[in-house]
């Protein structure tokens, strides 16, 4: 998306995994490889820095609604999906499974902002699920190791994927988390960690 805040984006999708991937680490120890920064739903977040003058004229107004948004979808996380901000256009777009209480919900947020809603095939609960046990797999593969593992990108939103990237037998990789995991994975070559 042109002029999208990725680090708003990311922020607003790693608020709702962290608050899931929290209550499974209960379950089995999880180590974060998404550029997502790693925070509760329910926590407070560090005020906006001030705005300067490179940013558009509503930008105080494009952050509070984002996190309006981002502080609803904890409510919601079956529903919610991620969020991105377009600060070219003033506008946010929020990703969501459709049919479900969280768009009604939203509409009674006095945004301020218009608001683009996109359909997604999966939740960010979904998403974190399936992150936590392709997670469980990092240093037991065959043929290939697993280096990345994300789903805070508007491509995980919009096709409901965790994006997976591996060094090794790529073709192994494709049909092993293929046969595990089905259509709820992408899976990439990505370069091999160096140091």
């Amino acid at each position: 998306m042109p002029g999208a805040r990725l680090p708003r984006h990311l922020l607003a999708a790693g608020l709702a995994a962290a608050a899931l991937l929290g209550t499974a680490a209960c379950a089995a120890p999880a180590t974060t490889a998404s550029p997502a920064p790693a925070a509760t739903a329910t926590a407070s977040r560090a005020p906006s820095p001030a705005p300067s003058n490179s940013g558009p004229a509503n930008q105080q107004q494009l952050d509070a609604a984002a996190d309006a948004v981002s502080h609803l979808a904890g409510s919601y996380q079956d529903a919610f999906t991620g969020l991105a901000v377009d600060t070219a256009n003033g506008r946010l777009t929020v990703y969501r499974k459709p049919g479900t209480g969280f768009d009604g919900a939203l509409s009674r947020l006095a945004l301020g902002v218009p608001v683009d809603l996109q359909d997604a095939p999966r939740s960010i609960s979904d998403l974190a699920s399936t992150r936590g046990r392709v997670e469980a797999l990092r240093g037991h593969t065959t043929g290939y190791s697993i280096r990345s593992i994300g789903d805070g990108s508007v491509v995980s939103f919009t096709q409901g994927v965790v994006e997976v990237g591996v060094t090794g037998d790529l073709a192994t990789a494709k049909r092993d988390l293929g046969q595990r995991f089905g259509d709820h994975v992408a899976v990439s070559a990505t370069e091999p960690v160096v140091g």
